[in-house]
């Protein structure tokens, strides 16, 4: 079972019952039109808590907890006491940003309860990865997040592999679920661009940004600034990091490519790169994933229970390669 299934089933049902779609060449009707009761019990079933714990225990190799309270945007647990404060503290954080790009062409072919039901399924199924790799979640934007990896008690390496994992398992679900479900329904073109950068302690300060209840715990850095920059240079369904989470890696040739300007200037001779990630080569080459017969890549995480041979099935085969079967 692919761990993003319980989503895009979820956004299979809700395209296929669309009624603009499934009336596309022959009314301009508004959505008032239409009966769309049956919206609300599909959000029903997006993966709740519960499901998510039931996700989280297919997952192998990853030690992960059951999850039994999802961390409040604009909150780090590690920094929460800053909140209504004018205090600040300097710690290092990975931050990350992942948006779906021309997402908006869904407007043209579907109501507007669908599209909303897809951009909630994309959101669900990033927060659920996100948190599975332990991270934070911090914004909700549309259907992008802005996300933080790291934390007082966690090693730099250790949160640098995480960022990269949950950014590449859900550059996976757009580009693979997602992509062959809405070309096979005529949309196109929908991917994902994300960027992520590290700050050092001495360039990210934890703050409590806003007045009252409009705010957030949240962090002034360069850093942070960086990754949205560097989302921009990335190709489509691409990947793109700064030096510092470059600098964590020690196997750096495989999975990155320089880009060819730097992303900063200092200003003072020095320069700061960015570059493109494999993380394709990253899911397999870490067990995440695999390549069939075809050199599709496949979503190994959640795949816990292995497949039995049917002889009914292997018969036929067998027949061919005597004397390997035998008749009954």
């Amino acid at each position: 079972m692919n761990i993003f299934d319980p989503y895009l089933d979820v956004i299979k049902k809700a395209v296929d019952k669309d009624p603009k779609y499934s009336n596309r060449f022959f009314s301009d009707s508004p959505d008032e039109d239409y009966d769309l009761g049956y919206i609300q019990d599909l959000r029903s079933e997006l993966p709740g808590l519960e499901n998510l714990n039931e996700s989280v225990q297919l997952v192998k190799g990853h030690g992960t907890p059951t999850i039994t309270n999802l961390p409040k945007l604009g909150h780090h647990p590690d920094f929460g006491h800053l909140r209504g404060t004018t205090n600040t503290e300097k710690h290092w954080i990975i931050s990350g940003f992942i948006d779906v790009q021309k997402s908006t062409q869904l407007h043209n072919r579907f109501t507007l309860a669908t599209v909303a039901l897809i951009t909630e399924g994309i959101v669900k199924a990033s927060i659920f990865a996100v948190n599975l790799c332990g991270g934070y979640v911090h914004r909700i934007q549309g259907d992008g997040l802005m996300v933080y990896f790291g934390g007082k008690n966690i090693e730099k390496s250790q949160a640098t592999r995480d960022a990269l994992k949950a950014f590449s398992m859900i550059s996976y679900f757009v580009k693979n679920d997602l992509k062959d479900y809405f070309e096979s329904n005529g949309v196109k073109d929908i991917y994902t661009r994300t960027g992520i950068d590290l700050g050092h302690d001495n360039q990210v300060l934890w703050m409590y940004s806003g007045l009252g209840e409009s705010g957030e715990v949240t962090t002034c850095s360069l850093h942070t600034s960086l990754a949205p920059k560097m989302q921009a240079t990335a190709l489509s369904n691409g990947i793109v990091v700064g030096q510092h989470i470059f600098n964590q890696l020690s196997s750096t040739e495989k999975y990155f490519k320089q880009k060819p300007k730097p992303i900063w200037d200092h200003e003072d001779g020095r320069f700061y790169n960015h570059y493109d990630f494999n993380w394709e080569r990253y899911l397999v080459d870490n067990d995440f994933a695999k390549q069939n017969i075809d050199g599709d890549l496949i979503l190994n995480i959640g795949d816990s229970i292995k497949p039995t041979l049917n002889p009914t099935y292997l018969s036929p085969i067998a027949k061919t390669s005597k004397p390997y079967f035998k008749t009954q």
